[in-house]
């Protein structure tokens, strides 16, 4: 009786640890994508995340031309968006706030690429 008493315990506290989000934590591995928020398109639920530029008021053909990295990134259910601790939603995600970005690992090869987010942080 002791030993099913302890496996039983065993077995609450896994699943009990399982069932926590953590979808709120940083995930483990460096971001995807590092930059600023170009663009917001809140009728496809994407954003597009331009890396190194200092602000959104350089033009579209400034930062085309150099070749930033640039990418659009799908928002869906499944996304979770952090900004300061604090799981949000897509209203949160606004043109010139500086993010990180984990997508799902496939991106289309256009310019700007295409793939998913999975998880982003909003720094600023």
């Amino acid at each position: 009786m002791k030993k099913c008493l302890i496996l039983l315990s065993f077995i609450m506290i896994f699943t009990i640890a399982g069932c926590t989000a953590a979808s709120d934590k940083l995930p483990d591995r460096d971001p995807d994508a590092i930059g600023l928020i170009y663009e917001v398109d809140a009728e496809s639920q994407r954003i597009l995340v331009v890396s190194d530029i200092e602000n959104v008021d350089i033009s579209y053909e400034e930062w085309f031309e150099a070749g930033k990295y640039a990418a659009f990134f799908k928002v869906t259910k499944d996304t979770t968006i952090n900004d300061d601790g604090t799981v949000t939603d897509f209203s949160s995600l606004k043109k010139g706030q500086k993010v990180e970005v984990w997508h799902t690992g496939v991106l289309a090869e256009s310019y700007p690429m295409q793939g998913e987010a999975v998880y982003i942080n909003i720094i600023e």
